[in-house]
């Protein structure tokens, strides 16, 4: 019984691999409808978006929030929720988006408008109520072969202008100027790190201003994109290992491959990292942990803190 289960479970696996970027290559046939850059996405935007940041105020820089894998909607889980509070509140004078979709190129959630959106409602119901959390881990298995699809070479330019589009749309409803020279900040969590990174070489076209990408805990590959950031700041736990599966998995981030993007962006100057002590990846203990407190305050106050302190000091002058 047990073996069955797993060979039904392997077969799953793979056809779920074959049929991974799908969704990528059919917005990019037309079937979803392709649009442009700049085009507003469709679908519901979250209560929760960090629109506003006060009337008649200039923002100073724009902050696009890509959530990691367990994301399903527009809207934010209450640990997300906390940290972009925190983020909008310590920088007053910057907006900060936090509904963008990093795992769908047609802009659809996963719990609404799909043929299978009741089983990942479903599915969503057992990980908040933390209920059979192997079946609520397909959310997480699903949006990982989409970080994959996305850190494929084949497909990683589709994937990065489809999600470009969706970036640039909630920029200019926001307000956003291009060649304006206001500068763009990325904060991706783990595998939102890697959609940040093939969204940017678009994103640095559309917008013709200063692209900053801070990776919190990211796993990613050795990306074009790379090139395109003014610096690249990565935040890590030294007890999360999950970052370092990104080390592993992908050649270019090999010490070995020193003309690899990756390696070129470390000698740059371009990249600085930071010690972030002993919290976990997700969950009880993690980064955005409200709860859990070290040095008396939380891991949510800690992380909120660095990202701020990094955000702040980003400026409108682009790289030379």
């Amino acid at each position: 019984m047990i073996g069955a289960l797993l060979i039904a479970g392997l077969g799953l696996l793979t056809i779920s691999l074959f049929l991974a970027p799908i969704e990528a290559l059919g917005w990019w046939a037309g079937w979803f409808g392709e649009g442009e850059l700049g085009e507003a996405p469709k679908g519901p935007q979250s209560r929760n978006d960090y629109r506003e940041i006060g009337a008649g105020k200039t923002a100073e820089r724009y902050v696009v929030y890509l959530d990691g894998i367990a994301k399903v909607g527009h809207g934010n889980y209450d640990d997300v929720s906390g940290l972009l509070d925190r983020l909008s509140s310590g920088l007053p004078r910057s907006v900060v988006l936090g509904d963008i979709l990093p795992y769908s190129v047609t802009n659809v959630e996963l719990i609404q408008g799909r043929p299978f959106s009741r089983f990942w409602r479903r599915m969503l119901q057992f990980k908040l109520e933390g209920r059979r959390p192997l079946l609520a881990f397909s959310i997480n298995a699903r949006n990982l072969l989409q970080v994959l699809v996305a850190a494929d070479g084949r497909y990683a330019p589709i994937y990065g202008r489809g999600e470009a589009r969706m970036i640039v749309a909630a920029l200019l409803a926001r307000g956003y100027r291009p060649a304006s020279g206001t500068p763009v900040v990325i904060v991706g969590y783990s595998g939102g790190v890697q959609v940040g990174l093939v969204t940017a070489p678009f994103l640095k076209r559309a917008l013709q201003a200063p692209i900053t990408m801070i990776s919190l805990a990211g796993v990613m590959a050795s990306e074009p994109g790379m090139d395109e950031l003014e610096h690249f700041h990565h935040l890590e736990a030294h007890s999360d290992k999950i970052p370092s599966w990104g080390r592993l998995m992908f050649p270019g981030r090999w010490s070995v491959m020193s003309y690899s993007y990756y390696n070129r962006l470390k000698r740059s100057g371009r990249y600085s990292s930071y010690e972030m002590g002993d919290m976990r990846h997700n969950g009880a203990g993690s980064y955005l942990d409200d709860h859990v407190i070290s040095d008396g305050i939380s891991h949510q106050q800690a992380t909120a803190e660095r990202l701020i302190g990094i955000i702040a000091a980003v400026e409108s002058h682009p790289r030379t």
